[in-house]
């Protein structure tokens, strides 16, 4: 399961399984542990629209089609919004 300083890529998805290229394509970002939940500092720009501003933003905000790759183990998860959890991708 991720925790707190594991390093980790973000995949994006479309609704045809092809991987989005965005501006965080490739980038490496550090879980953290905020408020009581796992994230990561994702909106670098801001955003008063997402997430109220704020940098940090919890797996909980992400679509299920995003998915979260350790770059220590090569495990994958995503955010379970039935389970209200993280989920390894078997």
């Amino acid at each position: 399961m991720l925790k707190e300083k594991d390093m980790i890529k973000v995949h994006l998805y479309d609704t045809s399984n092809r991987e989005i290229k965005t501006r965080n394509y490739n980038r490496v970002f550090e879980v953290c542990y905020k408020n009581g939940k796992l994230g990561i500092d994702w909106n670098t720009e801001r955003s008063p629209c997402i997430c109220r501003g704020e940098i940090f933003t919890p797996f909980e905000a992400f679509a299920p089609s995003v998915t979260f790759e350790n770059i220590e183990t090569n495990e994958s998860y995503y955010f379970s919004n039935i389970k209200n959890e993280l989920e390894k991708i078997s």
